[in-house]
């Protein structure tokens, strides 16, 4: 269990709204009980703006540095943010005044904060954190202690309670198995909200990956989870008909705890890409998803669909049916870019736009949505830098042939997606690991096979064959510049103070020293720019040889090997090592192999 302490109060203050200001990045939004205040997250800015629902203008704004998500106390009278990544935050901030009442220490990357429907319990979790820790807590309000805490398997990122409040339903964002088995997918699990002890894990449908949002329907009977489906098992020769991605809704039956089906939001021959926040209309009436990639809003008829899946044939079918929803769902354009976040109060829908720092308005009726209307959330919204027009591209469908996907579609949060492709720049039949591209542009050669002399023909190359579409020298350049501004998020391997522990210190002695892992995995990025023959290759492929990965950030890469056949640095380590050439480790002791691995997960 964590041990949650009182930190002193932040130095608060409302701000004026300033024009001019520099991205806001709205990216989370809670609506007050009487529908009239709208309060928005924006990641950039790290602060809350207040928004009039009544008047469609903003009110006030609070800082609140490092936000990474927020939630409403159930009376309005609280919100509640989680903060920062390394040596994360809860703060407890008065809606009404902003002044911060509390600070909590929250671990590593708190996200999903979620309030009990008494306002005893403010749930959250730690998207990263070591595997052996528990990552799912309930803080209790008033004592501002932890009482209970859970282990979700990897990178939990969106909660929901169930309408009874006895059982918390937490979805990972990532699979965490071997990436050439039959099926790859990602999972949930359900806690006991009382002492978050685990009910049920359930799997969520085979390719299932990238996960953003959750909802609950307000009758207490389904789970919504909004997802990727990647069809790993064929070669990328084309496109047409969610040939590579598609995007989904999975159900579940929040009474019985068992999953239903998955519809796909996609049409026949254009895509929905990057489905992110998910919300159900309080009558029940209508599912509503954001297709991030392609700034839209997918309004799904809740009855209808439901009606459908009563009536439908197995699971697997309906999942490849990119008809399964005609009818029965609207698709409406977005003012701006970057639906992340939706929420919903009676018949208003409200999505804020990440990279254009307005909210969009939709309206429901009896037979649908209305138009979105664009709101600004500030005087004048910044211009965008060529990073920032990078980072735009990266998340943008509407580029890609078709708009099935996005750069972010296998690279999410441009880190790796944790399965494999069958790419076409080797040939077919041999599928290698999505890679994280992290410091790609410092450490060519790249692709796992070094085939790409530098990143920046891979960028090129990625539009052409895999969004296949020409794209400008303008995107390239802001993609290039994007991907170079990136910089690692630090180890939850890693003391509070950001130093190594005293096993971690051991393993770098090893790493060093007796297994002679520096020898082609040297400082500052740990790697060597070099292709290598470890036979280590499957099949036809044994004796091929490979680019050294970097190993900064590998903690959160899984699984391993140019195959994803490894689950964990251990594994790299002990099995899959049997030539002894991958390193000097078939002598290791078993505390040896346990310090070594320690320290290769601190980097």
């Amino acid at each position: 269990m964590l041990n949650i302490k009182f930190w002193f109060p932040l130095l608060w203050l409302t701000l004026p709204l300033a024009a001019g200001q520099h991205y806001l990045s709205p990216s989370e939004i809670e609506v007050s009980p009487d529908g009239k205040l709208l309060y928005i997250s924006c990641a950039t800015a790290g602060l809350i703006k207040v928004f009039d629902a009544v008047n469609e203008k903003p009110l006030a704004q609070y800082k609140v540095p490092g936000i990474t998500g927020l939630a409403l106390a159930p009376d309005g009278s609280r919100i509640f943010a989680a903060c920062n990544e390394f040596n994360g935050r809860l703060a407890e901030v008065d809606a009404k005044s902003g002044k911060t009442l509390r600070t909590f220490k929250a671990g590593h990357t708190p996200v999903a904060p979620l309030v009990s429907a008494d306002g005893g319990t403010l749930f959250y979790c730690n998207r990263f954190s070591r595997l052996d820790q528990m990552n799912v807590h309930a803080l209790d309000v008033a004592s501002g202690k932890i009482k209970a805490s859970g282990r979700a398997i990897r990178e939990p990122i969106t909660m929901q309670l169930s309408r009874d409040g006895k059982f918390l339903w937490v979805v990972n964002h990532l699979p965490l198995m071997e990436a050439n088995l039959e099926h790859v997918f990602t999972s949930l699990h359900i806690f006991n909200s009382a002492d978050l002890k685990s009910v049920a894990k359930l799997d969520m449908p085979p390719g299932s990956f990238a996960i953003r949002g959750s909802a609950m329907s307000h009758n207490g009977k389904y789970m919504f989870v909004s997802h990727t489906i990647g069809r790993f098992t064929v070669p990328t020769t084309h496109l047409d008909r969610g040939w590579i991605n598609t995007s989904a809704v999975s159900v579940f039956d929040a009474i019985g705890q068992r999953y239903i089906n998955t519809v796909l939001l996609d049409d026949t021959m254009q895509g929905a890409a990057n489905p992110w926040g998910v919300a159900v209309t309080e009558d029940d009436n209508w599912l509503c998803v954001n297709a991030s990639g392609t700034h839209e809003v997918i309004v799904v008829n809740l009855k209808e669909m439901l009606a459908r899946l009563d009536a439908a044939a197995a699971p697997l079918e309906v999942m490849n049916d990119l008809a399964f929803l005609y009818g029965a769902k609207h698709r409406v354009k977005l003012e701006g870019e970057g639906a992340r976040a939706i929420a919903t109060k009676g018949a208003a829908v409200y999505v804020p736009m990440y990279f254009s720092d307005t909210l969009n308005l939709l309206e429901m009726w009896d037979d649908g949505p209305g138009a979105a209307v664009a709101l600004p959330l500030i005087d004048a919204p910044a211009q965008p830098s060529l990073v920032r027009l990078g980072e735009m591209a990266f998340n943008d469908a509407t580029i890609c042939y078709q708009n099935w996907q996005s750069c972010a579609s296998c690279h999410p949060d441009v880190r790796s997606d944790g399965t494999n492709w069958d790419l076409l720049n080797d040939g077919i039949g041999n599928p290698k690991q999505s890679r994280s591209l992290l410091y790609t542009h410092k450490t060519s050669p790249v692709m796992i096979t070094g085939i790409r002399a530098a990143a920046e023909i891979a960028v090129t190359k990625g539009f052409t064959h895999i969004q296949f579409h020409q794209v400008t020298e303008k995107v390239t350049d802001g993609v290039n510049a994007y991907l170079k501004s990136l910089e690692p998020v630090p180890s939850p391997y890693l003391t509070e103070d950001g130093k190594l522990t005293k096993s971690a210190q051991r393993g770098k002695k090893i790493f060093n020293g007796k297994a002679g892992c520096v020898q082609c995995h040297m400082p500052p990025y740990y790697g060597d720019r070099k292709m290598h023959k470890f036979g280590l290759g499957s099949d036809s492929e044994r004796d091929r040889e490979f680019a050294t990965p970097i190993l900064i950030e590998i903690w959160r890469t899984a699984p391993y090997m140019y195959d994803g056949r490894a689950v964990s640095i251990h594994d790299v380590i002990t099995v899959d090592n049997i030539y002894n050439n991958h390193g000097n480790t078939k002598d290791l002791k078993p505390q040896e192999v346990d310090d070594l691995a320690e320290y290769v997960n601190t980097l």
